[in-house]
């Protein structure tokens, strides 16, 4: 989470953005869904939101500490390499 939060910071120069991004970030866990976190960021542009983490090939469902997987592939590379 820390590390996503660092790369949306350092990465995303639109402030209106970036406050989305970590408003997205902070909901998830605490809604345990992304589905539940979009729907109480009560957002219009959700989908631009979740363009803005696929550009930057970032996922925005952070994996809990409790697991020992420290990061996964990306699914966003993985699913644009096997369409081109």
């Amino acid at each position: 989470m820390d590390a996503a939060v660092e790369i949306v910071r350092s990465e995303v120069k639109d402030s209106v953005m970036r406050r989305k991004m970590l408003r997205l970030l902070a909901l998830i866990p605490e809604k345990k869904s992304l589905h539940l976190a979009q729907k109480a960021m009560n957002c219009r542009d959700v989908e631009k939101v979740m363009d803005t983490f696929a550009e930057m090939c970032l996922s925005p469902v952070t994996i809990s500490k409790r697991h020992e997987v420290k990061q996964l592939e990306c699914l966003y590379e993985y699913i644009l390499g096997k369409k081109q």
